[in-house]
């Protein structure tokens, strides 16, 4: 793994300098973009610098589609419905590590976590509630 860091390193001009491996999160000031709960929707980022390579990832995490799925989901997968726990850094692993051996490709690529928390499939939303109480994606 050794040899992977150090071919890496000297590939990339920017390897030389100390690169930040938190993700730092940022809450959106847009209040119309919101989690299910209400809270602020958000997203984290890396920056590393001198690197022009992006990498966005969006978290899955499936869906509801009516308030007793969603209350359902609520109450099990909170995580995945409010920003109210998310931390303020975040290590991203696997495809989104900042470490050379884990991820030899994109290590030092700028870096966009944007957590799930809208059961929308990533889809969107409308400001209209139907006939059941349920406000949720146009789909």
């Amino acid at each position: 793994m050794a040899q992977v860091k150090s071919l890496a390193q000297s590939l990339y001009p920017c390897s030389s300098q100390r690169l930040e491996h938190q993700m730092k999160l940022q809450i959106l000031k847009n209040s119309s973009v919101t989690c299910n709960d209400g809270t602020p929707a958000g997203y984290y980022i890396k920056e590393s610098r001198g690197s022009r390579r992006w990498l966005v990832f969006l978290e899955g995490g499936w869906y509801c589609f009516s308030k007793h799925t969603c209350d359902s989901r609520y109450e099990s997968m909170r995580r995945l419905m409010s920003s109210s726990n998310w931390p303020p850094t975040r290590t991203g692993t696997g495809i989104l590590s900042p470490q050379p051996e884990e991820n030899p490709h994109w290590w030092n690529a700028n870096t966009v976590f944007v957590p799930y928390c809208s059961s929308d499939v990533w889809s969107g939303s409308t400001p209209k509630t139907d006939q059941r109480g349920h406000q949720g994606a146009l789909n």
